[in-house]
């Protein structure tokens, strides 16, 4: 039988764990340390070594300390391996996730850097398929729950404005993604902007007051001159608020209606 003894010292510096968090094992009864009752020195033995390595092998996979004592104590093989899938699965549909946010930036990034110096241009451009949430209060709303996964998964999401002449104020707000992006959250409930033709624009607005529908007008009139039609709706996407050096605030806003 292997004997060897450590202390909390050398416990500590063997992985790199402060005492606290071996109090907080403790604590837990995660590990149970034989208490020297001549100096009052905890003394950790072969178990506990080992039980450490098996703390870090399943918090490194993503354990909570909950699941990982119940894995080292009270789990039969089996269950460890269904919880094992488990995380399998997790980390394959966040693998999924991050390459879908790794193409989104490289997406986003050239057209950002380039912003700036088009403000007020218009411009014809392609879009892919978008999926549009309005904003709602109401829990009752078919779209509550939409928006509520939407707010829990914000970095695929941008504030956006639907201007259509119905709405007014708060009505017209909500949140704008690629439809890509929604089918990965399995997220239904909401318009589908389907990929066509745009008329678009970006526009500074400057300060920090609410915009509203009117943040439209200019560009609707614009458009309606250039392409001697009406546009019933207009899209406003906010790409970037930010204070100039002067600090002034500004709101770039990517605004733009189907050409189709």
């Amino acid at each position: 039988m292997i004997k060897s003894k450590y202390s909390t010292k050398q416990i500590c510096q063997i992985f790199n764990v402060t005492r606290e968090t071996l109090r907080h094992y403790e604590r837990l009864g995660l590990l149970n340390p034989y208490i020297n009752p001549d100096n009052g020195y905890r003394e950790y033995s072969y178990w506990d070594v080992s039980t450490m390595v098996d703390i870090l092998k399943y918090r490194s996979l993503g354990f909570s300390l909950s699941d990982t004592k119940d894995a080292i104590f009270d789990m039969d093989f089996p269950a460890i391996v269904n919880m094992l899938e488990d995380h399998t699965d997790y980390y394959t549909n966040l693998i999924t996730q991050y390459q879908l946010l790794l193409d989104k930036a490289k997406r986003d990034l050239p057209y950002l850097r380039s912003a700036m110096n088009h403000i007020g241009e218009i411009h014809e451009a392609d879009i892919v398929d978008l999926f549009y949430i309005p904003y709602t209060n109401k829990p009752s709303d078919e779209n509550f729950p939409s928006m509520q996964t939407a707010f829990d998964n914000s970095q695929f999401f941008s504030t956006a404005l639907c201007i259509n002449g119905i709405n007014h104020g708060m009505e017209c707000y909500g949140l704008i993604t690629e439809k890509n992006f929604a089918d990965f959250l399995k997220i239904s409930n909401g318009i589908i902007i389907e990929k066509s033709r745009i008329v678009s624009q970006i526009i500074d607005v400057i300060g920090r007051d609410p915009i509203d529908e009117t943040i439209a007008s200019d560009f609707k009139s614009s458009i309606t001159r250039m392409y001697s039609r009406e546009f019933d709706t207009i899209y406003a996407i906010l790409i970037s608020r930010f204070y100039d050096k002067e600090k002034r605030y500004h709101q770039y806003y990517f605004v733009f209606s189907k050409l189709d």
